[in-house]
């Protein structure tokens, strides 16, 4: 078990960066990759949280067949821990329903449905998909790692606390794991992992939200699993603060168990681990990055000249009363621009008509009401 909770403290900090991270229990070494990058077109800001989309990779190493390592220490319970200042949250949308408890199973627990029938108990409640790797354990030297999927539902809300739900399935083992974790205030995620029946353990795993629709054909079972991606990719929220590193850290309790889960009399282990993954963020204020106009470099007095310009809006939130004024020797016109969202850009077209002959240096400037002024300047030879 000790990989699978291993993968649920890595999908669960998704930070901005590819980190690994490494702990033991007893010859069993953990190497975990997690990555965390903006929504496609946004960006990360230091002030506001904006939208994420996350992938998590992790390794279980198991050593080798040794009648002085006969099997494999399950992990019991991971308790994760994020930033105080919430740098990291889940955010349902209202719309997306909620997967119940007794469709997967009271966490945590063992199921024997495949992943096309628990993807039809809670279709519209699935956020993320991954992979995960199954070894058998139980009086037994640690076996080759055995092909499984893995579905990340929507869990809702506790109390006005998100809560996720993972449940991940061998086609080798006809078995899978479920389990669920509610993000409190403090940052503090606790995950208590169920034992298998034949008290396997995860070796692998790669989780990812929302994921992308994958298709993989199973040969041996003449049979072919199709992982859709997940439905809300504004679920997970990151918030950078500047260039500051985002500091975490994961306790873990390793024991056994039988195969119902009570405990076995023994010893327990306990592992720690923590980081600080770097994060950077830029202000989430409005802010125009310049103007780009195009427009042509002769014109006809008192013939109607078209001006193209962009405007772009780099900041977090909109820019707003934007207005275009086109000025200069003989030439004046006015454009509403409106608001600009953040991450957006707009082009807009000026049309005016010049009343002097000669060399005309015309200046376009936006004015906005919370994003200040931007200028840009255009010779038009006049005839």
């Amino acid at each position: 078990m000790r990989g699978f909770s291993r993968a649920f403290a890595v999908c669960l900090l998704l930070f901005a960066w590819v980190l690994p991270a490494i702990a033991n229990a007893g010859d069993e070494s953990a190497d975990a990759e997690f990555t965390i990058t903006p929504k496609s077109g946004a960006t990360f800001f230091n002030n506001a949280f904006s939208a994420a989309q996350g992938t998590v990779n992790t390794v279980i190493t198991l050593p080798g067949p040794s009648d002085d390592y006969p099997k494999i220490t399950p992990m019991k319970v991971a308790d994760l821990r994020f930033p105080p200042a919430r740098a990291l949250t889940f955010n349902p949308k209202p719309s997306m329903p909620v997967c119940p408890d007794g469709q997967l199973g009271p966490p945590p627990t063992t199921n024997s449905v495949p992943v096309p029938q628990m993807i039809a108990r809670c279709p519209k409640a699935l956020i993320g998909n991954g992979t995960a790797l199954f070894a058998l354990a139980r009086n037994t030297k640690p076996s080759a790692a055995r092909d499984g999927e893995l579905l990340i539902f929507n869990g809702g809300r506790v109390d006005g606390l998100p809560k996720i739900k993972v449940y991940s399935y061998s086609y080798d083992l006809q078995v899978g794991i479920y389990t669920s974790a509610i993000l409190q205030p403090d940052g503090r995620l606790r995950f208590e992992i169920p034992s298998l029946p034949v008290d396997s353990a995860v070796t692998a795993m790669k989780l990812a939200i929302p994921g992308r629709r994958t298709v993989r054909p199973k040969p041996t079972l003449d049979t072919t699993v199709i992982l859709p991606a997940g439905l809300d990719a504004n679920y997970i929220q990151v918030k950078c603060a500047g260039k500051q590193g985002l500091p975490w850290s994961a306790d873990y309790t390793l024991g056994e168990r039988d195969t119902g889960g009570n405990p076995i009399n023994g010893p327990e282990l306990f592992l720690a681990d923590s980081g600080t993954v770097p994060c950077t963020g830029v202000s989430a204020d409005p802010r125009i990055a310049g103007l780009k106009a195009t427009g042509p470099g002769r014109a006809l007095r008192n013939r109607m000249t078209v001006f193209r310009v962009r405007v772009r809006n780099t900041g977090g939130t909109p820019a707003t009363g934007g207005r275009l004024l086109l000025s200069g020797r003989g030439v004046r016109a006015v454009v509403r621009v409106g608001n600009i969202a953040g991450g957006q850009s707009r082009t807009v077209t000026i049309r005016a008509k010049f009343r002097v002959k000669g060399l005309v240096r015309a200046t376009i400037r936006l004015n906005t009401k919370n994003a200040g002024s931007k200028v840009v300047a255009r010779s038009v030879r006049v005839r």
